[in-house]
Formats: C-alpha cells, sequence, structure tokens
C-alpha cells in the first residue's frame, strides 16, 4: 500500500477515536506576552537562564526562557530584542532541548519585529525541514506497537499537519527552517554574527562557512573568528584575502585534540597574512613547537605586522607519544575487554600502563611561566619600540566544558592546559602572569 495512503487511513481511524482538532494550531502566533519585553536574549535550552549554573543571564523582570517554544514567543511579540545568543544542548543525563528549531510558521512564514544587531546560534538546526518533521513516526521500539507510534503521531499534532501540508507543491515541501528564519529575521542590521554547532545535526557549519565568506562583499569585515574552519594554511589564503584589506581583528586557530596535530600556517603564509592585512591590531593563532620554539613564526609576528597590537597564540601541549596513545587507547580498552582470561585482562592493561609511563605525554618545550616570559621578551626585542604591547599563550583544551551526558571516559586533552598573559607596563618593561593547570585524566571504571 503506498505510504501516503496508508497514512490517510490510519489518520481517519484516528479521527474518528478522537474528538476533533482543536481550532488552534500548535504553530498559531503567540498570544501577547505577559512579561516585560527584554533587550537581548541570552539563554541555554533547556538550562534557561540559570546564571548560577554559567547559562546566560537576563535582567530583573526579563522572562525566563529555558524552552525553545518561550524564546520564539518572546521574538515573535517584542521589537525590543537588539541581541539573541541562544545555545541548543543536550544538558547532562536527562535534560533534553524541547526542539532544536523554533516553531516558525510553515508555510506562509513567522515575522520577528525586532531588529537585531547581535545573532548567536549554537546547536540550531537549520537543516530541519517542516514537511519531513511533521511527516515523521516516533522511532520503533520493542515495547510499542506500529499503532501507538501512529497514535503518538496524531497525538503530537504531526498528522494535523502533515495532512494540512500534504497539498503543498514540492518546493515547499523542501523548505528548510533557515528558509523560514530569511522569512522571519530583518537582517540588515546585524553587526555581529556567530554560529556553532556542537551537534551531528544537519550539515557541519565548516561545509558552507567559506562559500558565506566569500559571498559577503569584498573587504566588508572588519573583524572575522573562524575556529576549526577544516583549511589548511595554504587553502585559507585566498578566503582570507577576500576581506583583509579591512580586518582589524581575526581569530583563525583549530582547537588542540590529542590524536592528530593541529593545521597551522608556515611562517611564509604568515608573512603573506601580513602583507595583505596591513591593517591588523589583534591577532590570534595556532603554532606548534615540534621540539623547539616557533621563533621563525614569532619573528614574522613582530616584525611584518607593523600595526599589531595584541596576539594571542595557542601553543600545543599534547606530544606525538601522547597522540598515538590516545588514537590507540578505545581500541586498546576493547582488546582489555576480549581479552580470554582474568589473568590475559591484567596482564594487557599492565603492559598499557607501562607504555603510558614511558611516554612523554607533553609537547617540548612546554609552556609554562619562565617559557612564557621568554617568548614575549623575544618578541619584544624583534619589534624593536612597535606597537606589540600584550600577548597571551595558551596551551591545551580551552574549550567549553563537557556538560552533556555521563561519559565512560573523556579526552585526556580535556584535563590539561596553560596559560601565560604579558604586556609592557608603563615603563616599557614587560610584564608576565602565567597559570598552569595540569590533571589526570578523567575516567569512570
Amino acid at each position: 500500500m503506498r505510504p501516503n495512503l496508508r497514512r490517510l487511513l490510519v489518520l481517519c481511524f484516528l479521527l474518528l477515536a478522537v474528538a476533533a482538532a482543536s481550532p488552534t494550531s500548535p504553530n498559531s502566533p503567540p498570544e501577547s506576552p505577559p512579561f516585560k519585553c527584554p533587550t537581548y536574549i541570552d539563554t541555554v535550552v533547556p538550562g534557561g537562564q540559570d546564571e548560577s549554573q554559567g547559562y546566560g543571564q537576563r535582567e530583573p523582570g526579563d522572562p525566563f526562557l529555558p524552552t525553545m517554544r518561550e524564546v520564539h514567543n518572546a521574538l515573535s511579540n517584542c521589537s525590543t530584542i537588539t541581541s539573541l545568543k541562544l545555545r541548543v544542548a543536550h544538558l547532562g543525563c536527562s535534560r533534553s532541548p524541547d526542539s532544536y528549531t523554533f516553531p516558525l510558521e510553515f508555510p506562509r512564514g513567522s515575522h520577528y519585529p525586532s531588529k537585531l544587531e547581535t545573532l548567536d546560534l549554537d546547536g540550531y538546526d537549520f537543516n530541519e525541514k517542516p514537511w519531513d518533521e511533521g511527516a515523521r513516526l516516533d522511532p520503533s521500539s520493542w515495547f510499542e506497537s506500529e499503532y501507538d507510534r501512529y497514535r503518538h503521531w496524531f497525538a503530537s499534532g504531526k498528522a494535523r499537519n502533515w495532512l494540512k501540508w500534504l497539498p503543498l507543491p514540492k518546493a515547499q515541501k523542501n523548505m528548510t527552517n533557515l528558509d523560514l528564519w530569511l522569512e522571519a529575521v530583518d537582517f540588515s542590521g546585524i553587526k555581529t554574527l556567530r554560529l556553532r554547532q556542537m551537534s551531528d545535526r544537519g550539515p557541519e557549519i565548516a561545509e558552507w562557512a567559506k562559500d558565506f565568506i566569500l559571498a559577503l562583499p569584498q573587504n566588508s569585515l572588519k573583524h572575522l573568528s573562524w575556529i576549526k574552519s577544516g583549511q589548511t594554511g595554504a587553502s585559507v589564503e585566498p578566503i582570507l584575502r577576500h576581506h583583509a584589506a579591512s580586518l582589524r581583528s581575526l581569530e583563525w586557530r583549530e582547537p588542540e585534540a590529542d590524536f592528530r596535530q593541529r593545521r597551522v600556517m608556515t611562517a611564509d603564509q604568515l608573512a603573506a597574512l601580513a602583507s595583505m592585512a596591513p591593517d591588523l591590531r589583534k591577532l590570534t593563532i595556532d603554532m606548534n613547537q615540534n621540539g623547539t620554539w616557533p621563533y621563525e613564526h614569532l619573528e614574522v609576528l613582530a616584525t611584518k605586522f607593523p600595526k599589531l597590537t595584541n596576539a594571542t597564540i595557542f601553543m600545543e601541549m599534547t606530544s606525538e607519544c601522547r597522540r598515538q596513545m590516545e588514537s590507540a587507547r578505545w581500541d586498546s580498552w576493547g582488546q582489555s575487554r576480549q581479552a580470554p582470561t582474568r589473568e590475559a585482562r591484567r596482564t594487557f592493561r599492565e603492559t598499557m600502563q607501562k607504555q603510558e609511563a614511558e611516554c612523554k605525554s607533553y609537547s617540548q618545550p612546554e609552556l609554562n611561566a619562565d617559557h612564557t616570559k621568554h617568548l614575549f621578551e623575544f618578541l619584544v626585542a624583534k619589534n624593536n619600540g612597535g606597537n606589540l604591547t600584550s600577548v597571551s599563550f595558551y596551551a591545551g583544551y580551552w574549550e567549553r566544558g563537557w556538560d552533556g551526558p555521563l561519559r565512560f571516559m573523556g579526552p585526556w586533552i580535556e584535563d590539561h592546559r596553560a596559560w601565560g598573559s604579558c604586556w609592557l607596563a608603563e615603563d616599557s618593561e614587560p610584564a608576565t602572569e602565567a597559570k598552569i593547570e595540569v590533571g589526570e585524566s578523567r575516567q569512570m571504571t
């Protein structure tokens, strides 16, 4: 039987068994809010603005917004919002968002009256298609019959939407949540745009970030931060060149991983960046040690960027030996579990522990207080009275900590980091502050 015909028959049966649908659609425009309209939204779904947990913030009297529908309602009814900062994530073992998208009207579209200047989205699923979502049944399970799945499909309101949208042309059925966003939001006032994707939902941002950056008018960006771009030093050069003449600050880096070395610019590529971005005041970039400090890169940084006042450099924390061990760690754990006897498993674990004890886990030279001061003094000397006045050095894991479901074990790098901050005091003498944080790999047994 054709799928659509089968669904229609099931839907007719359910309509006979259940009272008529409510005249108010789940996607109907919300009522006027019984709260003071905020000037900004900074929230985490499903945590809300829980500052005690580090989730967002709000002003006294502003609404608490722990769900996507409540954020959507505020955006639909308030014209005072200039900044939207939203993270959508699975928190802990049991806290899931009500949705990874806003319930935008489909297919007619919604309207957000506020003129946003800052848009910061983390984990939002732009790729979701309302038509596909309306047609989707809950995943099958051993304790639910197919009838139960159809009953849930009806009770959730999806069946109603599916029937209403069935006559739509194919082009409208293929509309994504991003298409609905473009109709709902006035993007003409956006000055700051940040997009970050932490989930596996939809295509990776890195896949289309390059096209997005190149599609903007040439030399129209003053500040660009591109983290985890997937580009090499060679492939990123023509992309950065598109906006290089107008850039005042640039951040191009890749979070350190403990399974492979980061891709960084060569000294020549860094010099090429300096020549095409003469007005750069602030630069954040990766450098690798490889047994010695990257003096050639540091000299380029100090001598080729005439207007640079502030630099942030991410060095390495993880050695090649540690990377090899981390790459094999999961395989080793599986082999240990499959060993035929308890004695064999114990012997295998002892062998792995011995190899770990012999491995020098930290990239050499290590970033510490003395080395931080040495590197800054080298830069100041090479800068020879130039504009460079402050440099920060980082190594290890500096991304947001894991707050998702409990894991058996996390990456080694997550518990290891170091930083140092250096600046020229008023008397032009170098001053430094440094901190090293080293922990043990978190493991749950």
